[in-house]
């Protein structure tokens, strides 16, 4: 009886190795069983630096200085319920902007696959914000204006 209860407590051992293992994976190789998302936040204002911070409920992705041409990036996989949100609080000089860089809306702009990680890309100008289901210069007309500075 003892190598019935020694074979099945090595196998348990082996199962949550694995299991930890897999909790511990780095977020560049993330395995989501929802959708993958990466969100990319340029500075579209020449000689300028934006000041940058996001998060959401649980996260907090810390304060970011976005110099011209040159933008923040951050990954996740959506909650199981699918109401996962981000929000971003973005200076410019004496301009402030707050506004959800991952919510419902961005979501339905953007739409969503499973069979691959899904992108948003934002740019922030001099008139305000804009959206983009994929990365496009800065004066390209398929950039979505979605809001001003304050």
């Amino acid at each position: 009886m003892s190598t019935f209860y020694g074979e099945k407590t090595s196998s348990i051992i082996i199962v949550l190795t694995c299991f930890a293992c897999f909790l511990i994976t780095p977020s560049h190789s993330r395995t989501c069983f929802s959708y993958d998302w990466d969100i990319y936040i340029y500075n579209g204002i020449q000689d300028s630096t934006i000041d940058a911070h996001v998060k959401s409920k649980d996260n907090d992705l810390g304060h970011h200085n976005l110099t011209y041409d040159l933008g923040y990036t951050f990954g996740f996989c959506e909650n199981y319920f699918e109401n996962t949100l981000f929000w971003g609080d973005f200076t410019h000089g004496s301009q402030f902007v707050n506004f959800h860089v991952f919510d419902k809306a961005v979501i339905s702009f953007i739409g969503g696959s499973t069979e691959h990680t899904n992108n948003v890309f934002w740019l922030l100008k001099q008139d305000g914000y804009y959206l983009s289901k994929e990365y496009k210069p800065y004066d390209d007309p398929a950039w979505t204006f979605w809001g001003h500075w304050q």
